[in-house]
């Protein structure tokens, strides 16, 4: 993750939008970002509903959770060749 992301995440009032897509199928969740984030987990990245920050935490205060998901867009994410597209971005106010 580029460094200027994650300083951008990590000021007060920062919006962190992710997008998940595979095919046609898409969704956008909207979460906080926090001068509390870490991003030192090597492998995983969590957007959560919660407050809670660890090393995991790439956002807080997220819109929706897996469970909102599309059942569609959740069948094909566990298909593990179907190529998926993530995009994460984030505004500071």
């Amino acid at each position: 993750m580029p460094i200027e992301f994650k300083k951008a995440a990590r000021k007060e009032g920062a919006r962190i939008t992710v997008t998940v897509e595979a095919n046609e199928l898409k969704e956008t969740i909207r979460a906080k970002g926090s001068p509390k984030l870490h991003f030192s987990h090597q492998t995983d990245l969590v957007v959560r509903k919660s407050d809670y920050i660890c090393g995991r935490t790439l956002a807080i205060g997220a819109d929706k959770a897996a469970s909102d998901f599309s059942r569609e867009l959740v069948e094909k994410l566990k298909d593990p060749n179907q190529e998926v597209k993530v995009t994460l971005a984030v505004e500071n106010y």
